[in-house]
Formats: C-alpha cells, structure tokens, sequence
C-alpha cells in the first residue's frame, strides 16, 4: 500500500501486514521513541526519517 509520510511527505510503499517485507523491520528504535511516534503520529513513517528518529 502507498502511503505518504507524516513527517516529511515522502511517498513510500508500506508492507505493515507483512512484517518481513516491511521498510521499517531493523530499524532500532527505543521506547520512548516508540512512544514518541505514537502521541505525534497516527500512521506509519518512511524508513529515512525513522532512522534519523532511531538515531
């Protein structure tokens, strides 16, 4: 499914239901990032700004 990021507008095709093919999947991120993105953000983000959130 095409989606557009939240954060940066950037479209990127998002596998949440198949979580082996997902962008996101090895991407470290901590709990309070974890938690972060759930209060600021009701949808999937794109694996760049993820990685520059995990960071």
């Amino acid at each position: 499914m095409e989606k557009r990021c939240p954060r940066c507008g950037k479209a990127f095709e998002c596998k949440h239901g198949t979580p082996e093919l997902c962008q996101c999947t090895g991407i470290p991120l901590s709990a309070e990032t974890r938690i972060y993105l759930r209060t600021h953000y009701k949808d999937c983000l794109c694996a760049e700004c993820l990685r520059e959130l995990g960071v």
